[in-house]
């Protein structure tokens, strides 16, 4: 035992460096203080278990790992070869995964590797570090102990999931403690989760949470504890960041704003067609851990796949335009490409990359990269997203969409009401595919409380053909914080009062001057966040769990007043990715339940518009598809 030093935990904390975006953080904490400080002038092994290499696949490439001297990453379940190199486990403090890393030092064979360093991905519980203690084994070729704290995926640069899939089930299904599905083990594992975001990011927020409405009769099984979730998640949180402030994990101030919301703040967001180019593809075509397959010449049979990314320039360009103007800049790109090269114009013939009935075509861009092997980088691109844009128009016009998607809007900002939503029915219904007469249904319920009574529900679901499970889901919205079912009748001043409720349920027109009629609807996340840095977001409903001082604020931070000026001060970037750099604190916004595309984007928009780094954070990123499995596990 010479040789073995105190068994100690070491913390990794670093001042706020004020990193620009979220992957550089997590790139600092993998590349540098992690694989960095394993450095023994010779390669090494990184053995991962499943949980962090998901962690590291959504924000590292594999070149990043092996330039760091990694040779080979290995799967902690998995046998494996000694090797007489260093090895280093990234793993999570859990049960099976400590038992795992100790049966590779549990038996008589010499230890499979030189020497041991542990990065666990969170906080390590008292038991696990015993247990650890008691392997000898690995104590004799044990070098490092740390708690890296890193659990977490990053979807984009703005955005980042906990992965708990199951949260809106398990947390706002109405399940009481004890039930199958007890809430806290699952808030337990979320806080967790958001504490290594905070320390991987050097922030220390000050928290604010959405306080949801007082039950009501008729309100499905658990209203009280779905109201008081982001105020029990925010607790929580707290109570384990101050330990880690505390410890001197944190920085002793608050540095960073910090919002908690749940799936009912916004309904609407999960269900409606959202019209921009990113929310389209994951939601209509066949996107798979963000990998597209696609067919670019049927006739030939041949699969092609691409990884959808910020690694391609492009796709960062395009994602978050309304879709007609993608196509316009598709088109607009190619043309540039030929007027500026001869060759491409000779081989091209004038008939330029559309077909003969006049469509983007990806045969003739085939025929180009292939003539002009220079280009094929450029090329490939450009043909992938003509690919896909080119599917997306396929879906919309065989699912009828764009008539679908402009009820939805209408509907939603209360331009029209049942009446015309029976009447498309009546006139479309055997034509539209039946998630997507649903989505009708859930916008009408979504912003016209109460008005389903067992007459309606009937009508619904002969016109529609839907099925009492299908009926279910669409009252499961209730869930979410909708009236969904018609309340008892009242009548004079209350009646009043109802009618005035009624529409401050509807939607308001976007605010940015364009003419398209299906890119009207905004998810409400951006009035709040706006209202938020702006100092307007109301207390009573979005209560501090300790107020920052205002001296502990930025000065630029530090609003004049706190009642809303109707003036929009804040400062604007100059547009695009990485227009502007962020002169405010950070902003975090975390939704327990699923985020969405469409607040993926209106968090990209944000952070340009105020001037800030905003991130969105959540326990899932959900589409349509996924946000109405979940209605359909809720059960009223």
């Amino acid at each position: 035992m010479a040789n073995y030093q105190p068994l100690i935990i070491n913390k990794l904390y670093a001042p706020n460096t004020n990193m620009g975006t979220l992957r550089a953080a997590v790139h600092e904490r993998v590349l540098n203080e992690m694989l960095g400080s394993v450095n023994q002038g010779g390669w090494k092994v990184l053995v991962l278990d499943d949980l962090t290499t998901r962690v590291l696949s959504s924000t590292l490439k594999v070149s990043d790992i092996m330039d760091c001297n990694v040779s080979v990453i290995e799967d902690l379940f998995k046998l494996r070869e000694p090797m007489p190199i260093p090895a280093m486990y990234f793993i999570q403090p859990t049960p099976a995964s400590v038992t795992r890393l100790l049966e590779d030092f549990s038996g008589s064979e010499p230890p499979p590797y030189a020497s041991v360093h542990i990065f666990f991905s969170s906080k390590v519980p008292p038991d696990a570090l015993a247990r650890i203690k008691a392997c000898s084994p690995l104590l004799k070729c044990l070098r490092t102990l740390k708690e890296g704290n890193l659990e977490f995926l990053t979807v984009d640069s703005h955005t980042i999931v906990t992965e708990h899939p199951l949260a809106a089930v398990k947390l706002m299904g109405g399940q009481g403690e004890g039930g199958p599905h007890d809430p806290r083990g699952e808030l337990e594992s979320i806080s967790t989760r958001l504490c290594t975001l905070m320390s991987t990011l050097h922030e220390f927020p000050a928290i604010r949470y959405r306080l949801g409405k007082l039950p009501e009769p008729g309100d499905p099984p658990g209203a009280e504890a779905r109201r008081l979730l982001a105020d029990s998640l925010a607790r929580l949180l707290d109570s384990k960041l101050s330990k880690m402030q505390h410890d001197g994990q944190l920085p002793p101030k608050d540095t960073c704003d910090l919002l908690i919301l749940d799936r009912s703040y916004d309904p609407v967001a999960p269900i409606i067609h959202e019209w921009t180019y990113e929310a389209m593809v994951y939601d209509l075509l066949e996107v798979d851990d963000n990998v597209y397959r696609y067919q670019p010449d049927a006739s030939r049979g041949e699969e092609k796949e691409a990884v959808l990314g910020e690694n391609d320039s492009l796709w960062v360009e395009l994602r978050h335009m309304f879709i007609a103007e993608v196509y316009t800049s598709l088109a607009a790109r190619f043309n540039e490409f030929q007027n500026k090269n001869r060759a491409a114009r000779q081989l091209g013939g004038g008939v330029g990359f559309k077909d003969k009935a006049g469509e983007m075509s990806t045969s003739n861009i085939r025929v180009l990269i292939q003539a002009l092997p220079q280009y094929r980088d450029v090329l490939a691109k450009l043909s992938l997203h003509i690919q896909m844009s080119s599917d997306l128009k396929q879906v919309t016009s065989h699912r009828q969409l764009t008539e679908v998607g402009e009820l939805e809007q209408d509907l939603v900002l209360g331009e029209k009401n049942s009446k015309d939503l029976i009447n498309f029915l009546a006139e479309h219904h055997d034509s539209l595919e039946r998630m997507d007469k649903m989505r009708l249904f859930m916008c009408y319920c979504a912003t016209h409380p109460g008005k389903l009574d067992e007459t309606r529900q009937q009508q619904w679901m002969t016109l529609a053909k839907l099925s009492n499970a299908d009926l279910a889901a669409v009252c499961n919205l209730a869930y979410m914080g909708v009236q969904v079912v018609k309340p008892a009748e009242k009548s004079g001043f209350f009646s009043s009062i109802k009618d005035r409720k009624e529409k401050e349920f509807l939607r308001k027109r976007k605010e940015d001057g364009n003419d398209y009629s299906l890119f009207r609807f905004e998810p409400l996340l951006k009035s709040i966040v706006s209202n938020m840095s702006a100092g307007s977001l109301p207390l009573s409903e979005y209560p501090y769990l300790r107020p920052p001082a205002p001296s502990d604020l930025p000065a630029n931070m530090r609003p004049a007043s706190t009642r809303p000026t109707g003036l929009n001060w804040a400062k604007r970037g100059t547009g695009g990715e990485g227009g502007s750099v962020p002169t405010g604190r950070r902003l975090i916004v975390f939704i327990i339940g699923g985020a969405v595309r469409s607040e993926m984007r209106v968090v990209h928009e944000l952070s340009q518009m105020l001037g800030r780094d905003v991130l969105l954070g959540s326990t899932s990123l959900e589409t349509p598809e996924s946000f109405m499995d979940t209605l359909y596990k809720l059960t009223v």
